[in-house]
């Protein structure tokens, strides 16, 4: 049950089955136990006050069943006024003589503060007493405690072990929860094929996200063949039952006619409903289909509306789409004002590649049709509309799935798309990088220097603050130090390392130096700081470190020289940006990570800074 669920009507399975055996040995058995049989006949009819009226003494008199009949009728309310205090009363007396189910009911009062004050600590104890006893309602909630650290501290471990004890039971959620666990090898080692086991056992009951699970496994081909079929059979299961994220990956694959011929009208089907939930991939690929008239009917107005719905929520595909729109005059009034702020915003989004070349492209051709007043509207609007959706809200590409024609359904054959830099944070082979140098990726490559040194895949993401964490299958020389204590200050000198214009510059990682400029990013951001060390396309997802040879940050941005340029007359010099070592951390400390910390007390030459890390800062290469 979860833990913020509404507790049924009496389910006492010990006082059930000891009623039954005395039916057969009446002659022997306390008159009170057969009162106790008609307390649950009336509770079973319906006559809620009847058997409060039997069962209230015999819970006075200790008997533990009654005591917990009496609890559950006065936390629901039936027949009596609700009063959660007084059934937290007798749900107490019944739990501390072992029933199991008085334990669970009461651990989930204080677990959502009812009728008691909050105690998390208090709810874990009952739940773990009501576990031991077989109770797989609580084996559940505690393992979801214990894997969120909810008010306890995090176990993933032993959160395993729980989820295993009611998923053996047959708990769908602790059955797909496990398979999670599997999955991404928390608390557990990475198993993809018994992720895939846990996975179908909860599919085959029903359970919605169980089935997307395992329709993503044989998507990728991980923990079970590739299966494109059997792929779509899961998607579709799950997508009956209003999965959105189902609902949008069967969608893309009758798009595409990956593995099945494709159906472009199925496909807007299913895009709709989850475009309607609020997915903005599925909103823009919706537009694509309605602005193209490809296998439905055209309709750019109705595509204007989709793409704007994706393009306010961040979706950097649905910006240029809806940019190209305005200019063209498609389904909306032309607009090269508006033409130019969308395509402002997508590229203020985006990292380093063709496709921000060829949106800077699409901006200067409108740009040329344009007044210099109209310019700096363009950009006013752009700019109020980046400060209204705040820090991180233009998503990065991750959402988008390529401009206004069909997703290619060639997905094997993959070709090297941008480039960006990493860096090892553990020594089992864990890399930090930007969220927008690995976003929509086929595959991840890695090299240290001039080597090879595998592939990776993506453990854990935060769009917002662009964090990603990525699993490698290598195992690292080394591995950065973060600075643990007083923080750096604008002044304070900085050494980055990264490898920028990968093909034109050498294939050593590259270091350079510079000062943490101002305690903030762009706009005020406080997630950032702003850093003169010298930046270039491909530096994005390396380390920033003090002198001390600790990291200090992430390098994420720099300033766009071709916009301050039309916006402000000047070319603006070594205006960079980092995510800072805080924000970092706390991103792996959600994925379980901590990351080796250390005091900065020592002043090394840069030369040395650099030499240290470029011995676990990677090249990351991304496929697509």
């Amino acid at each position: 049950m979860n833990p913020s669920g509404r507790r049924s009507p009496l389910f006492a399975a010990g006082a059930v089955a000891a009623c039954g055996l005395l039916a057969l040995t009446v002659a022997v058995i306390p008159a009170f136990a057969a009162t106790y049989q008609e307390g649950f006949t009336a509770y079973e009819h319906g006559a809620f006050d009847k058997a409060y009226e039997i069962w209230l003494p015999l819970a006075e008199d200790g008997d533990s069943d009654a005591q917990f009949g009496v609890g559950v009728i006065l936390d629901n309310g039936q027949g009596v006024p609700e009063n959660d205090a007084e059934a937290a009363k007798w749900y107490r007396l019944a739990a501390e003589r072992g029933n199991p189910d008085a334990q669970f009911n009461l651990a989930l009062l204080y677990d959502n503060g009812k009728g008691v004050p909050a105690n998390k600590e208090e709810a874990a104890f009952w739940y773990g007493k009501a576990a031991e006893r077989g109770h797989v309602g609580a084996q559940y909630n505690l393992a979801l405690m214990l894997e969120s650290g909810d008010g306890i501290l995090r176990d993933a471990a032993a959160a395993a072990v729980w989820y295993r004890r009611a998923a053996e039971q047959g708990h769908t959620k602790a059955q797909n929860n496990l398979g999670v666990l599997y999955d991404k090898g928390i608390g557990v080692a990475e198993d993809k094929a018994e992720a895939a086991k846990w996975y179908r056992k909860a599919a085959e009951q029903g359970f919605s996200r169980a089935q997307f699970n395992l329709g993503v496994m044989y998507d990728f081909g991980t923990g079970v063949p590739i299966d494109d079929l059997e792929a779509a059979k899961w998607y579709r299961k799950a997508a009956e039952q209003g999965d959105m994220e189902a609902q949008f990956n069967l969608a893309l694959m009758l798009d595409t006619g990956e593995g099945m011929p494709p159906n472009k009208s199925e496909a807007a089907f299913w895009y709709r409903k989850a475009a309607e939930k609020g997915n903005a991939a599925a909103q823009n690929n919706l537009g694509v289909l309605l602005d193209s008239g490809d296998g439905i009917p055209r309709a750019p107005g109705e595509a204007a509306y989709w793409y704007e719905q994706a393009a306010q929520s961040g979706n950097t595909s649905a910006m240029r789409n809806l940019a190209a729109l305005f200019r063209d005059g498609q389904g909306v009034p032309q607009d090269l004002v508006e033409a130019y702020k969308w395509f402002s915003i997508a590229i203020d989004s985006m990292g380093s590649g063709p496709e921000r070349e060829a949106t800077l492209e699409d901006r200067a051709a409108v740009s040329e049709r344009m007044e210099r007043a109209e310019t700096r509207e363009a950009r006013r609007r752009a700019d109020e509309w980046l400060r209204r959706a705040g820090p991180g809200s233009a998503a990065p590409r991750v959402a988008s799935t390529g401009p206004a024609e069909a997703p290619s359904p060639e997905r094997a054959r993959t070709e090297l798309d941008s480039t960006g830099s990493g860096f090892f944070v553990t020594a089992s082979g864990l890399v930090v990088t930007n969220h927008h140098v690995v976003a929509a990726c086929a595959d991840l490559k890695l090299r240290l220097g001039r080597e090879a040194i595998g592939t990776a895949t993506v453990l854990a993401a935060d769009a917002a603050h662009d964090l990603a964490l990525l699993r490698s299958n290598a195992r690292p020389p080394s591995r950065a130090i973060f600075r643990m204590g007083k923080d750096v200050r604008p002044g304070d000198d900085v050494v980055a390392i990264g490898y920028p214009l990968r093909g034109l510059l050498s294939s050593e990682a590259n270091v350079t130096t510079g000062t943490i400029s101002a305690n903030a990013g762009l706009r005020d951001d406080p997630n950032y700081f702003q850093i003169s060390a010298p930046v270039q396309p491909g530096n994005s997802g390396g380390p920033l470190l003090d002198r001390a040879g600790h990291v200090v940050g992430v390098v994420s941005a720099k300033l766009d020289a071709l916009e301050v340029v039309d916006a402000y007359g000047d070319i603006p010099q070594n205006v960079n940006f980092a995510i800072k070592g805080h924000v970092v951390a706390t991103f792996l400390n959600r994925a379980q990570i901590t990351p080796v910390a250390a005091d900065s007390t020592m002043v090394l030459p840069a030369a040395d800074v650099g030499e240290i890390a470029q011995r676990y800062t990677v090249l990351v290469e991304c496929w697509k």
